[in-house]
């Protein structure tokens, strides 16, 4: 089987790494002039970084993006109906600082239970979360349209989730739920110096 050039270039790269987390530090240890002190103090450090909470739930029935088009006129691309998701969300969130830190990010999105073709006990059993949506809206493309609601108005950008997380349910009462949970600092000076460089944080301040 002919080996791709991606292939080939990462073997050349990384081959002679081994796998494994353990086996991975053990190299680094050899490896790198390290100061243990100094590793512990930042450990410590990070692990005792504080965490704040922001909750939004927004009564709306969930749905993914359209694909974006294009504009002969801006000669630019956009989401039909992006602004006014946005201007949504912008009414039910509480003034919030911009978050700039590392984010937590969980989606629950409960779409409209399809009670014409359910009988009573799957309607029931759906809204006790035990039969959940294996259909449109893809996880996915709900995850994009709701992160991106939030950029200026609550995230500085969706690259700062991690972890995130997108739950899908039915419910007889269709909702968004999200929960964002955040950072208070930052962990490590070269995340600072990597956020404070993009262009999202220079047009912020």
């Amino acid at each position: 089987m002919k080996v791709s050039d991606a292939e080939l270039e990462y073997r050349e790269k990384y081959a002679y790494l081994p796998s494994t987390q353990s086996e991975l530090i053990e190299y680094l240890e050899k490896n790198l002039k390290l100061d243990k002190n100094k590793i512990e103090a930042e450990e410590e450090k990070i692990k005792s970084i504080q965490w704040e909470r922001v909750f939004i739930e927004a009564n709306l029935v969930p749905h993914g993006s359209p694909r974006p088009r294009y504009s002969s006129v801006t000669g630019t691309f956009y989401v039909k109906g992006a602004k006014k998701m946005k201007r949504f969300f912008e009414k039910i969130i509480q003034e919030h600082m911009i978050i700039c830190t590392r984010v937590e990010y969980t989606l629950r999105a409960y779409m409209p239970t399809p009670t014409s073709t359910m009988n009573n006990t799957e309607i029931y059993l759906a809204e006790k979360g035990l039969i959940l949506p294996i259909s449109t809206s893809d996880w996915d493309n709900l995850a994009k349209t709701y992160t991106d609601c939030l950029q200026d108005i609550l995230l500085l950008n969706d690259n700062i989730i991690n972890p995130g997380h997108v739950y899908k349910y039915y419910s007889i009462k269709p909702r968004i739920e999200i929960e964002i949970r955040y950072q208070v600092s930052h962990d490590s000076k070269y995340n600072k110096r990597k956020t404070e460089s993009t262009v999202s944080y220079k047009k912020m301040i």
